[in-house]
């Protein structure tokens, strides 16, 4: 058994990026509320006995934006910190570990979810109702499904006696992997708040050995 890394990835859903900057509504004298959020993460835990560790670190920031003057949505990937968008998985094996996974790694699975359901309720026409249908924002592409990824390429890195696994995805990678579920239409002001107020949670990747521990 492994133990379970966990981050999450902050998501902000009105902020100044992309080509349309923000969302705009023809509108009265009345001054557009502001809103920041920030992620609360709670600190990893370590089974004793373990083979070894897994640790997740990423600079991903994720916006929907205004795609153009028909309101639509967009997903846009930033970073946080100016540099290259990454998500980097790193496994570190235990001093009692097998040969064979301080030689090799661990196999492991990657995959996404939500902190909570962020879902937004849309009637037949697909404008926003307090009774329609909900429709989760996201999808992606491994949601987890508890198949170990044959896919998954360690890169072993040795530092003296010191030897650890690192398993990177770029922009690109994680493009293909977290994405809207459909184009949203918030022709509204009232649907944009209320596509705002749907998204409650965050974005979080795991990576397991097949042992999910939540």
């Amino acid at each position: 058994m492994v133990r379970l890394g966990l981050i999450a990835l902050l998501l902000v859903c009105i902020t100044i990026t992309g080509v349309y900057a923000v969302w705009t509504y023809a509108g009265t004298n009345d001054i557009a509320d502001a809103f920041a959020e920030a992620k609360v993460t709670i600190a990893d835990v370590e089974l004793t006995g373990a083979n070894g560790t897994y640790k997740i670190e990423s600079n991903l920031v994720l916006t929907i934006d205004q795609a153009n003057d028909n309101h639509e949505s967009k997903l846009v990937f930033g970073a946080n910190d100016g540099q290259p968008i990454y998500l980097r998985v790193t496994f570190t094996p235990a001093t009692n570990a097998p040969q064979d996974i301080k030689e090799n790694g661990v196999k492991s699975e990657l995959y996404f979810g939500t902190t909570t359901p962020m879902q937004y309720k849309m009637d037949a026409n697909g404008n926003y109702s307090e009774t329609g249908t909900p429709v989760d924002i996201f999808t992606f592409s491994n949601s987890g499904n508890g198949v170990l990824d044959n896919t998954f390429t360690w890169t072993k890195q040795t530092e003296g006696e010191n030897v650890s696994f690192v398993y990177e995805l770029d922009q690109a990678d994680l493009e293909g992997m977290i994405s809207l579920s459909q184009t949203f239409v918030l022709d509204t002001k009232a649907e944009h708040d209320a596509f705002r107020v749907a998204l409650t949670g965050n974005i979080v990747a795991r990576v397991t050995d097949g042992t999910v521990n939540q």
